[in-house]
């Protein structure tokens, strides 16, 4: 009795029921007649320029100009740039010049004359395998770094023998070549 009261509420419901509640009665009768309707894109007058009251307006012939031509800042592409990213300390090589970015405090650091290059050790307990990165900015050849128990040093391969200065700055320190 209960299975025969349940069929008959839910059948006329499912009658009554339209196969997508959200489309609109008149859409939905143009997809059952099988009715193909096209739908163009609308499209948007182009956005008008943004006038700013205090800055001079700019015609669109001087506008052309100034977009031929990109601006190029002569000391930005002077030097070249090298990145290179470990877990311990990030580094930015220059022309002549080596940003450690770390917070770990310096233990010592010397020259070596051969092979040509700077050590600089680091106080951090640390435990990595040993990583070396060959380098293209001049006078840096390649970058060597490995883990020594309580501390890590950083190995910086010089194309010569050249004097350097290391200078502490905020985020890290800075090796600059002198000669």
């Amino acid at each position: 009795m209960r299975l025969f009261f349940v069929l008959f509420l839910t059948v006329p419901l499912i009658l009554i029921a339209r196969e997508n509640p959200f489309v609109e009665a008149s859409e939905q009768e143009n997809t059952t007649k099988n009715v193909e309707v096209s739908v163009e894109p609308k499209v948007s007058p182009a956005p008008k320029p943004k006038i700013h009251p205090q800055r001079p307006q700019v015609k669109s012939a001087d506008t052309a100009k100034t977009q031929s031509k990109p601006k190029v800042h002569p000391q930005r592409n002077a030097y070249k740039k090298e990145v290179v990213n470990y877990a311990k300390a990030r580094f930015v090589f220059r022309d002549n010049s080596a940003y450690i970015e770390t917070k770990d405090k310096i233990i010592r650091h010397f020259a070596i004359s051969n092979p040509p290059s700077i050590v600089i050790d680091f106080k951090a307990a640390s435990d990595f395998a040993t990583k070396r990165k060959e380098l293209t900015t001049k006078p840096f050849i390649k970058l060597e770094m490995g883990a020594h128990g309580n501390r890590y040093r950083v190995v910086l391969r010089l194309d010569k023998v050249h004097q350097y200065k290391l200078d502490k700055r905020k985020y890290g320190q800075v090796v600059m070549i002198l000669d």
